[in-house]
């Protein structure tokens, strides 16, 4: 039934201002903006093979500040979390598992970002 993750999409209060947050602090690029009355209600970025998406809480239906579910796997966790740190961004001491090393951190608006680095080849 199920094939693919198609996107995961985020509250936002602010649409413009989280994608700003995310674009200078996890390096994500985002597409062109879907506006109303110039104001950007939604966005994505691709990230592998789907997209994370931020999208108003008028349309998402749920308070800004509420996400919790996305895990960005990357390359280095040591060097995500001290360049994260040196940004004023504070973010949790990393825990190891037997498989992983894990992460996480709140963007502008409160939401739960996790970062993970695999350890073993899955």
């Amino acid at each position: 039934m199920i094939k693919e993750i198609a996107f995961t999409a985020y509250s936002a209060k602010d649409v413009a201002a989280l994608r700003k947050w995310y674009e200078g602090n996890l390096g994500l690029k985002f597409s062109s903006p879907y506006e109303e009355d110039g104001i950007e209600k939604y966005n994505e970025s691709k990230v592998g093979d789907g997209y994370f998406s931020l999208m108003t809480h008028e349309w998402i239906r749920r308070d800004p500040g509420s996400a919790s579910g996305i895990a960005f796997e990357v390359d280095d966790i040591e060097k995500s979390v001290s360049d994260l740190r040196g940004k004023g961004i504070e973010v949790e001491d990393i825990y190891t598992t037997p498989v992983c090393k894990i992460t996480s951190l709140n963007d502008a608006e409160g939401n739960k970002v996790t970062l993970h680095q695999s350890t073993v080849p899955h």
